[in-house]
């Protein structure tokens, strides 16, 4: 996993060394999203850019043809073409993480992943988000997901910190402390 994460954050810089050039790294991050959207959530485009015996060359046309169905820029089509012929288009999905953290990092902003028993309110979004500002000195961007595997709470990880509100991660920690006596 970490080589695949390795390879997703070189494809990344390359691709955000180019837009940054071009001036427009949030425009390719919206396109990258979408056609990574597209390719990742349909499972016979996927087939096709993943499947070795089709010649790399029909898979970077195949991805590029997508990318300018999508309106994507040239950039971002040649880009897809590229991650295609090299057979990585199963790294897509890692390649856009990377670039948005990449993007994040250049207007001093990242993202917090919460999961929660319920929605949370705008009330709680917004305290939760001033709480994680304060601990890391950077803007955050809440991603919200619920999860109504959790008994009650939340769960929010930002990088490699996780903040574990829930009620099922104080339940672990008693559960912990009564066992040690």
């Amino acid at each position: 996993m970490r080589a695949r994460e390795a390879t997703a954050r070189r494809y990344a810089k390359a691709v955000y060394d180019l837009a940054r050039e071009g001036g427009d790294t949030d425009a390719v991050a919206r396109e990258l999203e979408q056609v990574a959207g597209i390719i990742t959530g349909d499972p016979a485009v996927r087939d096709v850019l993943t499947r070795p015996w089709i010649k790399p060359g029909d898979r970077r046309a195949i991805a590029a043809a997508i990318g300018q169905k999508t309106g994507a820029r040239k950039l971002v089509q040649d880009f897809l073409g590229l991650v295609a012929e090299r057979g990585r288009a199963d790294h897509l999905s890692e390649i856009v993480a990377a670039y948005r953290a990449l993007v994040d990092a250049e207007h001093g902003q990242t993202r917090a992943q919460v999961r929660s028993a319920v929605a949370l309110t705008d009330k709680e979004r917004q305290e939760l988000s001033a709480r994680l500002e304060r601990a890391l000195g950077q803007r955050i961007l809440l991603e919200e997901q619920v999860d109504a595997t959790l008994l009650g709470g939340f769960i929010a990880q930002v990088g490699s910190l996780i903040l574990d509100g829930s009620l099922d991660g104080q339940l672990a920690r008693l559960r912990q402390r009564l066992a040690r006596g």
